[in-house]
C-alpha cells in the first residue's frame, strides 16, 4: 500500500522509520504492516484454532446471553469494517501492495476468528479471554500508530477514505475491549466463596493484580486468617494435578531416564510452562528498544531547537510511555504465570512424595526423609526453578545486545565478548561442585530435622533418662556441620556471583579504553546502554547457574525417593474355593500338632521373612488361621512374634512362600506394639475416617475399659492427647489403640504385645471383654516360635501342654481359666455419652501477637544483628554506602567526560578519565564482594548457630506441659521451615535491600543532576512509597506468618503417616488420608502463592513508578533542552532504577516477611518458660544423692498449670505421703492410668507439686523445690517405659555411652550381661552403625538396662569406688520389663539385683513376679497411695488390692 504524498521515499521498505515524509518520525507504512498487523494476526489466527477445540470440550458455565449478543453485534460490526477495508484494499482505488493485501485478509480472517472465539470463551470459561483481550489489546495499540500513519500520509480521496474506515474499525475495537474486559461473576454457575476471584479475572486484571486488592485492603484492616485469603484457583488444585503427574510418571516413556522427574514435570505442566514465553519475549523487547531510544534521544537534544520540529519532541514521551509501560505489564503477566507454574510443580510435588511415603516400603531407611523433601528441597527447587526461563531470554538479550554492540562499536565489542567467555569458562568450575554441595547440605538438613522431630516426640522419656544435654549437644553438632556444608556450598555460590558481576563492572572501561576515539556522546551512552543491557543479563545467568543445578539436584534427590522400592504386598487375596486348588505344603513335622476342623480364614505356607536380603528372621512357616477364632503367638525375645504380624499385613521387605488371606479382608485391625497415636482427641483418634456410631463407640470404651479414664481427663473423650499420645500413660496409649482397632469394621484382628502396660487386673478385664474367657489355655489356636524363627510347635492348648515343648514349659495351667478379675466384666453402662465435636490442638509455641502481625517488631532486627554480631553488621552498612558510591559515579563520570572531550582543548586525556573511571568500576567490585561474603558466608553461620543454639535450648528446657498442648508439627516447623528462611532467604533479602538502597539513593541523584526539576518530585516519590509499603507491608507480613503456619498441619501430617504407615495401611485408611493431605497442602498453598502475588502487585505499581519518572525526564529534556551528556547518564541509570526501586520494596517486604521466621523463634523463646525456677539454685554433688532416701509428705501434683485452673479432679497425684529409706526396694502397682508413671515423674521434676506444698519432697534430706533439674536427672539413673536412641546411623557404643564417659571394656562386658553382645557383635561391634528398628520391643528394653548398668559402673569408678552398687543411689524404673519373655525378665532381675546392690529402687512395673522380692509395694488408685506393704505378705493375705492384682495375674 503505497500513499502518493510519500511515494518518492522509502516508505514501501522495511525501513523500520521512515525518510523524507511525516517529518521523519514514523515508522514505515511497510514496516507498520508486516510487524503491526500480519504478524498479529498470524499468530493470533493459529493460537485461537487450538483455543477453540480445547473450549469445545468444556461445559457451558456461564449463563449471560443478553452480554453475549451484545459482543456479537458490535464484533460482527468490527468484521464488517475489517471486510469493507479489505474490499478497498482490493479494489484498487489507490496503490497496494501484495503485504497490504496480505495484512487486510489476514486482520479479516482474524476478525472472524473472534466470532467463534468469544462464544466459546464467553459460555466456558469463567475469566474473560487472556488470548482474545491480549491480541485486542496489543493490536489496539498497533492500530493506532498505523491511523496516525494513514491520516499523516493521506492526500487524495481513496486515502482518506481508506483511513476513515480504519478509525472507525479501530474505535470498535475499543469498545469490543472493553466488553470482553468485562467480569462475568454473577453470571457464573459456581459458589463464589469457594473460588478466587483470580479464577474470573481477565488479562487486564491478571496484569495489573487488580484482582487482589480487596485483599490488600482487608489485610490493612485487620488481622488475617487462612479462612480470610482467597481460595486456591481450581486449576492449581494439587489433586487434579497429582493425578496428571501419576499417569506420566507410570509410563514407560521416562522410565529409567536420568532425569524422569523433570521431564515427567515439564510434560505434566507444558501448558504452563510455555504460558511465561510471550510475555517474556515482550519484555525483551521492550527492553531492547530502550537503548535506540537513549541514542535517538541524546541525538534530538544535540540538535539546535530550531532545526527540529516540537512533535519529535511529543513523540518521544510517547514512546517512553509504550517502552516503560509495556515493561511493567509484561514483567507483570510473566511473573504471574511464572509464579503459578512454580507453585504447582510444589503441589504436585509434595503430594507425590506424599503418596509415595504413604507406599513405601517400611525398610527403606529414614522415614522422616519425606520431611525434608517437601520442605526443604521443594524450597531450593522453587528458588532455582525460578530463573528457569531467565536463562534463554537472557540468552537471547545477550546474543541481539552484542550484535547492537557490534553496530555501535565494531571490533571493539569483542572486548566483552571476550570477558564474558572467560568468565563462562571459569564459572564452570565451581559449578561442577555445587550439586555435591547441595546434596551434603541437604543431606545435613534431613539428618538434623529427623533427629529433632525424634526428640520432640520421645521428650519425655529423654527427659526421664537424663539424656536432654547429650542429645542436645549431638543435635547442634548437627547444625555445626549442616552449616559448614552449607558454606561450602555458598562458597561455589559466591565464587559463580563474583564471575558473575565481573563482566558488567570489568567490561565497560575495558571497552571504552580500545572504542574511545569512535565514540560521540550519543553513541557512548549507547554505548553504554547496550553493554549494561548484555552484562545485566549474564549477571543474572551466571548467579541462576548455582541455583538451577542446586534444584536439579533436590529434583534428583526427590525422584531418587520416588523411585525407592515401593511396599509390594505378596499376600494373595483368595476365597476358600480359590485356597482348595492351593495344595497345601503344611505336612506337620515332628513334634508339631495341629488341629484344622475348617477352611483357613488366613495361611502361610513355606513363608520365609525378613527385613535384609539374605537374612530371614522368620523360617519355613506354616500355619493356618481359621474364621473368628483368637491365634495366639508366644516366643522369646527376638524370636521373630513382631516380624509375624508384619508378615501377615504384607509389610515385610524380603519374603518368600505364600500368604494366602481372605478376600473379603480388605481392612485389617491391627495395634502395633509401640502403639501409633496421633495429635487429636480420644474419639479421633478410635474413630479415624470410619463413620461415627454412638452405640458402637461406646461398646469398644467398655470393652478397653477407657470410660473410667476418660472421666478424669479435662475434655473427657475430647481431650487432646498431645502428639505420641505424650499425655497418657503407657496402658491408656495401648487401650486407645485397641479401641481404635475394635471400633474398626472388620473380621481379622492383629494385636502385637497389645497388654504389655497394662495391669494384670486390667489385662485379664480387657482381655475377656473382649476375646472372652481369659488366658492361653482358651486360644483356639497357639503358635510358638524359637530364636530361629521357625515354628516350633502349634495346636490347642491341651494338645500342647502334653507335648514336653515350649508351652508346657511356661507352666501355665488349664485351671487358670476361671474368672480372677476383680471387678465386674459387664458390657453394658449407664454413662451416655456426649455427642462428638470437633477437637482443636492448641498452638502455642510460636504465636505472634495481632499489633506485631501487622505492624512488625522491630526489636527482630536487634535478635538477628546481635546473633551476627555488631561489628560485622556495622561492615555491612558501610560496605553498602561505598558499593552505592562507586557504583554510580562512573556513569556521572563519562558525563564528565563527554563534556571535556568535546572541548577543543580538554583539561584531560582519555586515560585519565579511563583510569579512574576503572578504579570506581573496581572499587565497586570489592565493596560489593566484600559485603556478600560477609554476609553470606560469617553472618549466616554465625546467626545460624546462635539461632539454633536458643531454639533448641528452649525446646530442650521447656516443661512437658508445653508438649502435651502443642503439636509436633508446630515445633518440627520451626526447626525446619524457619531456619530455612534464617539461613536462606533472610541473609538474601538483607544483602539484597542493603545494595538496592544505597546504589538507588546515587541513581536519583544522577538522575536529578539531568533534569534539577525532576528532584522536586522526589518526596512525593518517597512519600508514595512509604505509603505504598505500609499498605503493602502489613498484608504480605501476615501472609508469610499464615504461609509457616499452615504448614505445620501439613508437616505433621507428614510425621503422623511416616510414623504409623503399616497401622494405617492395615486399616484401609490410605485413601482418607491422601485426601487429607490434599486438603492440608492447597490450604497451605493458598498464603505462599497469595504472597507471591501480592509482591508482584507492588512490583508492577513500582514499575510504574518508574515509567512515571522516565515521562517525566523525557518530558523535562525535551522541552527545557536538557545537557544531553547529563540526559544520556540519566536515561542510562533509568534502565536499572526500576529494577533496583522495584528491589528496595520487594527485598525490604521479603526481609520483613522472612525475619517473620526471627519472630516466630523469639515468640518461641519468649512464650515457652523454661521448666526451671529462680528458686532452683542447689546443683547437687557427683556422689549426691549417697543413701537414696526419699520423702513425700501430703504430696499433690497435676499437670495443668495454675492458669488453667487446677481442681481435684484435674491431680494426677493427691495427697502423696511416703517415706522411702536408704536402699529399699519400693514397688509401684495399680490399674493403667493409676498415676504410677506420675509418682516417677514427680521425682524427676517432670511433675510439678502444687506451690502450697514446694518443700514437701526431698531425696537425701534436700529438697527438690531448690535443686537444678537438669543435674537432678543425670544424678539419679531411670530407665523409661519408651528406649530411646540417638539418629541411626549412630553406633551402638555412642547410644549405650551417650555422655562418652566409659570405656569400651566396660560396655561390651555389660552387653554381654544382659544378652545383647552376640547381637552387636554380629553387625559390627560397637563401632558400628545401629538403627533402633532392627531391634525388637525387648531388645530396646535390654538396651536401655544396659545404658542404665553403663552409668552406674562409670559413676562408681569416678567416685573411686567399688561395684556392685555399693556406692549408694537411686534407681527409677518404668515397665523396664513389659515386653520381653520370663527368661528375660529373670536375666533382667538378676542384673538389677546384683548392679544395683545398695540402690534405692523404685519400679513401677506390672509382673508382679519381679517384685515379690521387693521390700514393700505401693498400690495406687485415682492418683492415690491405697496400700502400702510386703508385697509377699499382702500376697497371702485376703482382702487386699495387691492379693487380687497377684491373684489376677494367675498365681
Amino acid at each position: 500500500m503505497s500513499f502518493l504524498a510519500c511515494s518518492n521515499t522509502n516508505d514501501q521498505s522495511i525501513g523500520p522509520n521512515v525518510l523524507g515524509c511525516r517529518d521523519d518520525f514514523d515508522f514505515t507504512v511497510k514496516f507498520e504492516q508486516l510487524f503491526f498487523s500480519l504478524t498479529p494476526s498470524v499468530i493470533f489466527i493459529s493460537l485461537s484454532i487450538f483455543r477453540i477445540v480445547a473450549l469445545t470440550r468444556r461445559p457451558v458455565i456461564v449463563e449471560a446471553s443478553h452480554l453475549w449478543l451484545g459482543k456479537l453485534g458490535i464484533i460482527v460490526s468490527y468484521a464488517t469494517l475489517e471486510l469493507a477495508l479489505l474490499i478497498l484494499v482490493g479494489i484498487g482505488s489507490f496503490s497496494t501492495t501484495g503485504v497490504a493485501i496480505s495484512a487486510s485478509a489476514l486482520r479479516f480472517v482474524a476478525a472472524l476468528c473472534i466470532i467463534p472465539l468469544s462464544l466459546l470463551e464467553h459460555n466456558r470459561s469463567p475469566r474473560p479471554s487472556v488470548l482474545l483481550g491480549a491480541y485486542l489489546f496489543l493490536t489496539l495499540l498497533l492500530d493506532i500508530a498505523q491511523t496516525r500513519t494513514f491520516w499523516l500520509a493521506s492526500t487524495t480521496r481513496p486515502e482518506i477514505a481508506y483511513s476513515a474506515v480504519f478509525t472507525a474499525a479501530v474505535t470498535v475495537k475499543t469498545a469490543i475491549v472493553l466488553f470482553e474486559a468485562q467480569r462475568k461473576t454473577s453470571w457464573v454457575k459456581w459458589d463464589d466463596k469457594g473460588h478466587s476471584p483470580e479464577e474470573t479475572s481477565g488479562i487486564y486484571s491478571l496484569g495489573l493484580y487488580s484482582w487482589l486488592n480487596r485483599l490488600a485492603v482487608s489485610g490493612y484492616r485487620k488481622v488475617l486468617e487462612v479462612p480470610d485469603l482467597y481460595p486456591l484457583d481450581s486449576a492449581m488444585a494439587s489433586a487434579e494435578l497429582h493425578s496428571y503427574f501419576v499417569e506420566r510418571f507410570d509410563s514407560p516413556m521416562f522410565a529409567g531416564h536420568k532425569y524422569r522427574l523433570l521431564l515427567v514435570l515439564s510434560r505434566t505442566l507444558l501448558r504452563q510452562l510455555l504460558l511465561p514465553i510471550l510475555p517474556r519475549l515482550a519484555l525483551i523487547g521492550f527492553t531492547l528498544s530502550q537503548p535506540f531510544f537513549i541514542q535517538s534521544l541524546i541525538n534530538y537534544l544535540a540538535k539546535p531547537p530550531c532545526s527540529v520540529s516540537a512533535n519529535i519532541g511529543y513523540g518521544f514521551i510517547g514512546a517512553c510511555i509504550l517502552i516503560y509501560s509495556g515493561i511493567a505489564l509484561s514483567t507483570a503477566l510473566y511473573w504471574y504465570f511464572q509464579y503459578r507454574m512454580l507453585y504447582m510443580v510444589r503441589g504436585t510435588l509434595v503430594s507425590a512424595i506424599y503418596a509415595k511415603t504413604t507406599e513405601a516400603n517400611i525398610a527403606n531407611g529414614d522415614d522422616k526423609a519425606s520431611l525434608t523433601l517437601m520442605s526443604t528441597d521443594i524450597e531450593r527447587i522453587y528458588q532455582g526453578f525460578r530463573s528457569l526461563h531467565e536463562v534463554w531470554a537472557n540468552t537471547i538479550q545477550v546474543a541481539v545486545s552484542a550484535f547492537l554492540l557490534y553496530r555501535q562499536l565494531g571490533p571493539a565489542f569483542v572486548v566483552p565478548i571476550v570477558i564474558v567467555i572467560l568468565c563462562a569458562v571459569a564459572i564452570l568450575v565451581p559449578i561442577r561442585f555445587t550439586a555435591r554441595g547441595q546434596r551434603r547440605w541437604m543431606d545435613g538438613v534431613q539428618k538434623r530435622v529427623g533427629l529433632t522431630s525424634g526428640i520432640i516426640a520421645s521428650m519425655k522419656n529423654l527427659k526421664i533418662s537424663g539424656l536432654t544435654i547429650p542429645i542436645g549437644s549431638f543435635v547442634h553438632q548437627l547444625r555445626i556441620s549442616e552449616l559448614s556444608a552449607s558454606t561450602e556450598y555458598r562458597k561455589l555460590v559466591l565464587i559463580s556471583a563474583t564471575l558473575a558481576y565481573t563482566p558488567l563492572l570489568i567490561s565497560p572501561f575495558l571497552t571504552f579504553a580500545i572504542a574511545q576515539r569512535t565514540l560521540d556522546i550519543a553513541g557512548l551512552f549507547a554505548s553504554l546502554a547496550y553493554l549494561l543491557l548484555m552484562t545485566q543479563p549474564l549477571t543474572l545467568l551466571f548467579q541462576s547457574f548455582p541455583l538451577i543445578i542446586g534444584g536439579t539436584t533436590c529434583l534428583g534427590r526427590i525422584q531418587s525417593f520416588l523411585e525407592s522400592k515401593t511396599r509390594q504386598d505378596y499376600r494373595i487375596a483368595a476365597s476358600n474355593s480359590q485356597r482348595n486348588t492351593e495344595k497345601s505344603t503344611a505336612a506337620s513335622e515332628p513334634g508339631l500338632t495341629t488341629s484344622f476342623t475348617q477352611e483357613p480364614f488366613v495361611t502361610i505356607e513355606n513363608g520365609s521373612f525378613g527385613w535384609l536380603p539374605g537374612q530371614m528372621v522368620l523360617n519355613n512357616v506354616d500355619i493356618r488361621i481359621q474364621k473368628a477364632s483368637l491365634t495366639i503367638v508366644v516366643g522369646p525375645i527376638a524370636s521373630g512374634k513382631s516380624s509375624l504380624c508384619k508378615a501377615l499385613l504384607g509389610e515385610m521387605p524380603y519374603s518368600d512362600g505364600k500368604v494366602f488371606i481372605d478376600a473379603q479382608s480388605s481392612r485389617v485391625g491391627y495395634c502395633d506394639q509401640v502403639p501409633f497415636l496421633s495429635n487429636g482427641s480420644i474419639r479421633d483418634n478410635i474413630v479415624g475416617f470410619s463413620p461415627f456410631d454412638a452405640s458402637r463407640y461406646e461398646e469398644v470404651i467398655e470393652a478397653t475399659l477407657l470410660a473410667e479414664d476418660c472421666e478424669t481427663l479435662p475434655q473427657g473423650h475430647d481431650t487432646i492427647i498431645g502428639s505420641n499420645g505424650i499425655t497418657l500413660s503407657g496402658g491408656q496409649k495401648q487401650r486407645v489403640s485397641l479401641a481404635r482397632t475394635l471400633y474398626l469394621q472388620t473380621d481379622l484382628l492383629i494385636l502385637d504385645d497389645i497388654f504389655s502396660g497394662l495391669d494384670s487386673d486390667t489385662e485379664d478385664q480387657v482381655f475377656e471383654r473382649v476375646f472372652g474367657k481369659t488366658g492361653l489355655p482358651m486360644a483356639n489356636h497357639i503358635i510358638a516360635l524359637d530364636l530361629s524363627g521357625r515354628v516350633v510347635e502349634q495346636g490347642n492348648f491341651d494338645d500342647l501342654i502334653t507335648n514336653q515343648g515350649y508351652i508346657h514349659n511356661l507352666g501355665i495351667k488349664p485351671s487358670l481359666m476361671s474368672d480372677k478379675s476383680s471387678t465386674d466384666i459387664s458390657l453394658k453402662s449407664e454413662t451416655s455419652l456426649p455427642p462428638p465435636k470437633k477437637s482443636t490442638t492448641k498452638s502455642t509455641a510460636p504465636e505472634v501477637n495481632d499489633r506485631a502481625r501487622q505492624n512488625g517488631d522491630t526489636t527482630v532486627y536487634k535478635i538477628y544483628f546481635k546473633s551476627m554480631g555488631l561489628l560485622l553488621t556495622s561492615s555491612f552498612f558501610f560496605l553498602g554506602i561505598s558499593y552505592g558510591f562507586f557504583g554510580n559515579f562512573p556513569t556521572v563520570w563519562l558525563s564528565y567526560w563527554t563534556a571535556d572531550s568535546v572541548k577543543v582543548q580538554p583539561q584531560h586525556t582519555n586515560a585519565y578519565y579511563i583510569g579512574l573511571y576503572a578504579l570506581f568500576q573496581i572499587l565497586a567490585m570489592v565493596s560489593l564482594v566484600s559485603l556478600a561474603f560477609l554476609l553470606l558466608l560469617t553472618g549466616v553461620s554465625r546467626a545460624g548457630v546462635s539461632l539454633h543454639q536458643t531454639a533448641l535450648k528452649t525446646m530442650i528446657h521447656a516443661p512437658l506441659r508445653f508438649f502435651t498442648t502443642t503439636d509436633q508439627g508446630i515445633i518440627t516447623n520451626l526447626f525446619s521451615q524457619d531456619l530455612n528462611l534464617v539461613d536462606t532467604e533472610l541473609p538474601g533479602s538483607l544483602l539484597n535491600t542493603i545494595i538496592d538502597v544505597f546504589i538507588s539513593i546515587g541513581q536519583a541523584a544522577v538522575i536529578a543532576s539531568s533534569a534539577p526539576y525532576l528532584a522536586i518530585s522526589y518526596p512525593f516519590i518517597g512519600a508514595l512509597m512509604y505509603v505504598l509499603q505500609k499498605f503493602y507491608l502489613r498484608t504480605s507480613r501476615q501472609l508469610r506468618l499464615l504461609d509457616l503456619e499452615a504448614k505445620s498441619p501439613l508437616y505433621t501430617h507428614f510425621l503422623d503417616t511416616a510414623k504409623g504407615i503399616v497401622t494405617l495401611r492395615a486399616f484401609g485408611y490410605i485413601p482418607e488420608n491422601r485426601t487429607k493431605n490434599i486438603h492440608l497442602l492447597d490450604t497451605s498453598q493458598r498464603p505462599a502463592y497469595l504472597l507471591a502475588m501480592i509482591q508482584q502487585w507492588l512490583a508492577v505499581v513500582l514499575n510504574l513508578v518508574v515509567a512515571a519518572i522516565a515521562v517525566l525526564l523525557t518530558a523535562l529534556a525535551t522541552q527545557l533542552r536538557s545537557n544531553s551528556g547529563i540526559t544520556g547518564a540519566s536515561l542510562v541509570t533509568l534502565l536499572s532504577l526500576g529494577g533496583n526501586l522495584s528491589g528496595i520494596i520487594i527485598s525490604y517486604t521479603q526481609l520483613e516477611t522472612s525475619i517473620g521466621a526471627i519472630s516466630r523463634l523469639k515468640s518461641f523463646s519468649d512464650n515457652v518458660q523454661p521448666e526451671e525456677h529462680d528458686s532452683e539454685d542447689i546443683c547437687p554433688p557427683e556422689d549426691w544423692p549417697q543413701r537414696g532416701e526419699i520423702s513425700l509428705e501430703n504430696v499433690s501434683a497435676s499437670y495443668l498449670s495454675e492458669e488453667e485452673g487446677i481442681t481435684a479432679s484435674t491431680l494426677a497425684l493427691k495427697s502423696i505421703s511416703l517415706c522411702v529409706r536408704p536402699g529399699e526396694k519400693i514397688a509401684i502397682c495399680g490399674r493403667t492410668g493409676s498415676g504410677k508413671s506420675s509418682f516417677i515423674a514427680l521425682l524427676l521434676k517432670l511433675l510439678e507439686p502444687l506451690a502450697t506444698e514446694p518443700y514437701c519432697l526431698r531425696i537425701d534430706n534436700a529438697s527438690l523445690s531448690r535443686l537444678d533439674r537438669v543435674t537432678l536427672r543425670q544424678r539419679i539413673i531411670s530407665i523409661p517405659q519408651d528406649a530411646v536412641f540417638l539418629p541411626d546411623g549412630s553406633t551402638f557404643l555412642a547410644n549405650l555411652d551417650p555422655f562418652q564417659t566409659a570405656m569400651a571394656e566396660d560396655a561390651q562386658s555389660i552387653l554381654r550381661i544382659v544378652g545383647l553382645w552376640d547381637f552387636v557383635a554380629e553387625r559390627g561391634g560397637l563401632e558400628a552403625g545401629m538403627t533402633a528398628g532392627t531391634l525388637s520391643q525387648g531388645q530396646r528394653q535390654l538396651f536401655s538396662l544396659a545404658r542404665a548398668v553403663l552409668r552406674r559402673r562409670t559413676r562408681a569408678r569416678s567416685l573411686g569406688l567399688g561395684g556392685c552398687g555399693s556406692e549408694g543411689g537411686v534407681l527409677l524404673l518404668d515397665e523396664v520389663s513389659s515386653s520381653v519373655d520370663q527368661n528375660t525378665e529373670k536375666k533382667m532381675q538378676e542384673v538389677i539385683r546384683e548392679e544395683f546392690k545398695n540402690y534405692t529402687i523404685i519400679a513401677v512395673s506390672h509382673r508382679l513376679d519381679m517384685i515379690m522380692d521387693f521390700d514393700r509395694v505401693v498400690i495406687m488408685d485415682k492418683g492415690e497411695i491405697v496400700e502400702v506393704g510386703n508385697p509377699a505378705h499382702l500376697a497371702k493375705e485376703t482382702g487386699t488390692r495387691f492379693g487380687g492384682l497377684y491373684a489376677a495375674g494367675g498365681h
